[in-house]
């Protein structure tokens, strides 16, 4: 059994039901996070998924363990503290499904990750390891995230990074651009929204207009000079682009009427990372050499998992199962 090795955070979403007669809304927690909703993601698609990411002892800690283990996650090597509480978002929704967040994350659990918490026996049986920004924020947590991922080059694994960008975690702009400059060099599969894409290169001080295919293209190879094989841009209702070296397509997104965008680029990110290692197509080597019926059969069963995690609420509530996937017209 091979596993993917998912390193990173997990917290509790308060997202709001739908309003009343009075127009008035209540929150409900949903398990999210990241890197734990790809987890999961993966886990209900087939494939191996083991979670790394230090959780609280606190109810909602333990509410999180239970769901990652009840999906199939592989939680035998994440750490917890009795120290702190479980991060917390607030999660407000527009018309159209967006949402934003307000973060209650001082020195709560998943901040306190140590490089000292990753267990040298979670690399067995790993065929690639996948991250993001979130844990980057902060210390301790930015220092274990640095030193995983050099754990995984030092063992020839690829590195699945998403970008997943939330400003108000980090001190600046700068220190966020910074910090993702020196992450994606040592990246092989990254994935990024067009929103995202300044953060990525100093030329560009806004985000680019979506539409923009020729400048968001410019980009794609710009970075994949810079070291990763495969680069995904995710465009929201207008789709996503994947590019390599050789090939660039573009993957239309579901139809659907979206009511929570909040776990749809975690099932995107799973769905891409299921397909993959489905076919043995994991390696650095493979990847660059994906053709562009590969990239456009990738781009599709993808967007078909986002489009179904946009009409549920939640992150982790929302992911779809393979069998919905395949059944999915759109």
């Amino acid at each position: 059994m091979k596993y993917i090795l998912l390193i990173g955070e997990m917290l509790i979403d308060f997202i709001p039901n739908p309003a009343g007669p009075d127009g008035t809304r209540s929150y409900q927690p949903h398990p999210g996070g990241a890197v734990a909703n790809v987890a999961v993601a993966l886990a209900r698609l087939g494939s191996s998924a083991r979670f790394i990411g230090k959780l609280s002892e606190d109810s909602f800690g333990r509410l999180l363990l239970r769901v990652l283990q009840e999906d199939g996650v592989d939680t035998r090597f994440v750490p917890k503290t009795d120290q702190d509480n479980t991060t917390l978002a607030l999660v407000t929704l527009q018309e159209d499904g967006q949402r934003a967040f307000t973060f209650y994350r001082q020195h709560t659990a998943d901040t306190l990750l140590e490089v000292s918490d990753l267990n040298e026996l979670a690399w067995q049986d790993v065929e690639l390891c996948h991250t993001g920004s979130v844990l980057l924020a902060t210390e301790t947590a930015r220092s274990a995230m640095l030193a995983a991922m050099e754990q995984a080059r030092q063992r020839g694994l690829p590195v699945s990074f998403d970008v997943n960008a939330r400003p108000a975690l980090w001190t600046s702009e700068a220190e966020l651009r910074e910090v993702l400059a020196q992450v994606i060099p040592g990246v092989d599969l990254l994935k990024f929204s067009a929103e995202e894409a300044h953060y990525l290169d100093s030329t560009l001080t806004v985000p680019p207009d979506p539409t923009d295919e020729p400048l968001l293209q410019m980009l794609a190879h710009k970075l994949l000079t810079q070291g990763p094989s495969l680069i995904i841009i995710t465009r929201g209702p207008l789709g996503a682009l994947l590019f390599t070296r050789q090939h660039s397509i573009e993957v239309a997104a579901s139809t659907r009427q979206a009511i929570d965008t909040t776990g749809a680029g975690d099932a995107f990110m799973g769905a891409i990372l299921h397909w993959l290692m489905e076919r043995d197509w994991t390696t650095t080597a493979r990847l660059a050499a994906l053709s562009a019926q590969d990239l456009q059969e990738l781009g599709a069963f993808a967007n078909r998992a986002a489009g179904i995690s946009c009409t549920r609420y939640g992150g982790i509530a929302s992911l779809p199962y393979l069998r919905e996937i395949e059944r999915a017209n759109f």
